[in-house]
């Protein structure tokens, strides 16, 4: 693809599919991400790519290549290269490695300080949530992804009212406002701003020290009286868990005012957050929960808290993105169209098939993974997933056989014999070999002359209720 070989599939999200490539001639070299786009011409890749090169931060990942690639229809698809990030997402974090206030806070700091970058530059992500911050465990560095929701300044619009890309959950309180007043006439979208940016920083550290989510802003939700003015906003999290450092504490609660005026900057709060983590007392150094939290599910933990009664997305590869069709609005009570057409556009649709941390139609994330990532999804994709959807050869890409299994990918048995007659062990892993031309191997991986599917194992529905994540 352009002057990049690509190694192997890593993952897809609603609008593109995560590769791990390296320069052609040059196989030694460290991987990069290569994300391709599913639908030909999507003009969102050119404006994250405009934005990323705005932006130069440590936690933010760099842009290398921008280019375009032309199936054997002639359809042009583009691409982004950016910098390989190897982590996890950010409550997989917290629940693997058990950090301390201290650790929590230099992390929220660092994501702070990519918002402060975004800010500077004119920009916002709109679409900040645990799973699109990668935490890298042993020298606990943030990283925040997937600026596909991003917009800055000047650049063009692509979404039509009411709201911009965004994750319901981690949506202001000043949004929901916005769209009471407006309703579902409204000729202008929403404009998002860095408040918007910092009060989802606020529910992803809610979240990672209390295991649990703030009430929902949603106002058809009666939880959501604590955002209005005099609602007196949400518990503390040290009423939820007492092990939360007073100063991180106090810092959270600043991120989530029913105020965006009183929640400060990113730039203040990276200031304060580095402060805190420096001056904040012993009790900063004994672990947020004193035991391990729960594994990870086999479907990202956003999309489960926010849809009741949800169990498992069911998914489907389609095979024909571009002539796919767009939701039709629904008709009904004015509130209960907009709940589902958010619900729809902006968090199931993502639900649809699974990757990993950080956003719609065509791959997809639950509550954007955490309830519905409306990007790219690069960060479920380089994260180390705790699930994989069947990977894709995407219109012509023929993949050469990976050296390991897949995650979730059935394995052979200490005889070497894969569960089913029908699969065949491969590299650890077990396949299923397809009948088909090596011309016709689109969606497979090639091994020996032969066209492959890796077999996965079938994943175990949620039993505990999704609105009440552990």
């Amino acid at each position: 693809m352009g002057p990049w070989e690509i190694r192997e599939w890593r993952g897809q999200g609603s609008y593109g599919t995560v590769y791990r490539a390296v320069r052609r001639g040059n196989p030694d070299a460290s991987g990069v991400a290569l994300k391709l786009a599913a639908y030909p011409q999507d003009e969102r890749f050119a404006r994250e790519a405009a934005l990323l090169c705005r932006l130069r931060h440590p936690s933010v990942p760099r842009l290398f290549d921008q280019g375009e690639w032309r199936n054997a229809a002639g359809r042009v698809y583009p691409y982004l290269v950016m910098e390989w990030v190897e982590g996890v997402s950010l409550y997989d974090w917290a629940a693997h490695y058990g950090p301390t206030s201290r650790q929590a806070l230099r992390v929220l700091a660092q994501v702070a300080g990519a918002l402060a970058q975004t800010g500077a530059v004119g920009a916002v992500h709109r679409d900040v949530k645990g799973d699109n911050i990668l935490v890298q465990g042993a020298e606990v560095h943030a990283f925040l992804m997937d600026y596909g929701a991003g917009y800055y300044s000047g650049a063009e619009r692509l979404t039509p009212p009411l709201f911009p890309p965004a994750t319901p959950r981690y949506r202001s309180p000043e949004a929901w406002s916005f769209a009471q007043r407006a309703g579902l006439d409204a000729k202008h979208p929403y404009e998002a701003q860095p408040a918007d940016d910092v009060f989802a920083l606020g529910v992803s550290a809610y979240r990672l020290v209390t295991d649990a989510y703030p009430p929902s802003t949603e106002p058809w939700d009666e939880a959501s009286r604590v955002w209005r003015p005099d609602g007196g906003g949400p518990r503390a999290p040290r009423e939820l868990n007492p092990r939360v450092d007073p100063l991180l504490n106090a810092l959270i609660l600043r991120m989530l005012s029913p105020v965006p005026e009183h929640r400060g900057t990113a730039r203040e709060l990276t200031e304060a957050l580095e402060q805190a983590s420096r001056q904040a007392g012993p009790e900063a150094d004994q672990r947020l929960f004193a035991e391990a939290l729960h594994a990870p599910t086999a479907w990202p933990s956003e999309v489960l808290a926010m849809v009741p009664g949800f169990d498992r997305p069911d998914f489907q590869m389609p095979n024909a993105r571009e002539s796919r069709e767009r939701p039709v609005q629904a008709k009904g009570s004015w509130w209960m169209t907009l709940a589902l057409g958010l619900l729809l556009a902006l968090g199931v649709g993502w639900a649809l098939q699974a990757g990993s941390s950080r956003g719609e139609p065509s791959h997809a994330d639950p509550e954007g993974q955490d309830g519905g990532s409306v990007a790219a999804g690069d960060t479920a994709l380089m994260a180390s997933p705790a699930s994989a959807a069947v990977p894709s050869g995407r219109e012509g890409i023929t993949l050469e056989m990976p050296h390991k299994p897949f995650p979730g990918q059935e394995r052979p048995d200490g005889t070497g014999r894969c569960p089913r007659k029908t699969q065949i062990a491969i590299n650890n892993g077990c396949w299923v070999k397809l009948d088909i031309p090596r011309e016709a191997c689109e969606d497979g991986y090639m091994h020996k002359g032969g066209c492959y599917m890796p077999a996965f194992r079938q994943a175990t529905a949620p039993t505990s209720h999704p609105a009440e994540p552990r």
